[in-house]
């Protein structure tokens, strides 16, 4: 399902193959003068090919390789015959994805493989210049892209909420804080993270995230040194493991946020 929604120039496209469930399920892409920012799962992949028939659509960039943000890839690069950009470190990952979780597979599904080509420091479309800039907490791949005549920011999956309670085993979130104190100093107006919700008071939302994760990984650290486990730690912090971790093997747990704050002491 699709659902799209104006937000001045840029056009929200809201996917899930399960409107109903969750709003972790669904994914946005954004797209505003002609440049599509992410294509979204495989299951939404036909919907949105057709959906972007009269849209304007010149070309599209992926922030990161995640099935979920590439899977429209070859349907509109066939459709349409449009140039698909994506980070360096995607490249290779996005030409030949790599196998999924179950989990993956039934919210999202398999990206067809797709050719794209590197990101330079920045997008061009007709009427705007989008600033690419590495933000590798989510995975070593991602970008974010800024557009300062408008302030506008498409942070991916950066941004999730101003307190996330669990993340994947990969994610850096002493990086994570680096990469959203970088967004903070470019003053964002609005913001467009890949999660459902465009926040129009950007500051705000950013300044709530930082202080919940600084505060998060200090607790983290301070327990630690007081001889505790990262097991018990969890326990101390959120109480019990999130519902997440049980339907996605582990890949989203509160574990895994006690765990990425300790990696500095391997």
């Amino acid at each position: 399902m699709i659902t799209a929604t104006s937000h001045g120039e840029v056009l929200q496209i809201k996917m899930s193959r399960y409107p109903d469930f969750p709003p972790a399920t669904w994914v946005c892409a954004y797209l505003v003068d002609g440049l599509l920012i992410d294509t979204g799962p495989s299951y939404t992949a036909e919907e949105l090919r057709d959906f972007l028939k009269e849209k304007g659509l010149k070309l599209a960039v992926n922030t990161h390789f995640h099935e979920d943000h590439i899977s429209a890839n070859k349907f509109l690069q066939d459709a349409y015959k449009v140039d698909i950009f994506a980070p360096a470190l995607a490249i290779d990952k996005i030409n030949k994805p790599a196998s999924l979780y179950p989990y993956q597979e039934e919210v999202w599904g398999y990206p067809v493989p797709s050719r794209v080509k590197p990101l330079g420091h920045y997008i061009q479309t007709e009427k705007y210049r989008f600033d690419v800039i590495p933000t590798p907490s989510h995975d070593a791949d991602h970008i974010c892209l800024y557009e300062d005549k408008n302030g506008w920011l498409f942070t991916g999956d950066l941004y999730v909420s101003t307190r996330p309670l669990v993340c994947r085993p990969n994610e850096d979130l002493w990086q994570t804080l680096a990469d959203l104190r970088k967004m903070r100093s470019l003053n964002p107006r609005s913001m467009f993270p890949a999660p459902t919700h465009v926040i129009t008071q950007p500051m705000e939302k950013l300044d709530k995230a930082i202080a919940y994760l600084m505060e998060l990984g200090n607790r983290v650290d301070a327990l630690y040194n007081k001889g505790m486990p990262p097991e018990r730690i969890m326990q101390e912090i959120f109480g019990a493991e999130s519902m997440l971790a049980e339907l996605t093997q582990n890949q989203f747990s509160s574990l895994n946020m006690v765990k990425s704050f300790l990696r500095k002491y391997e």
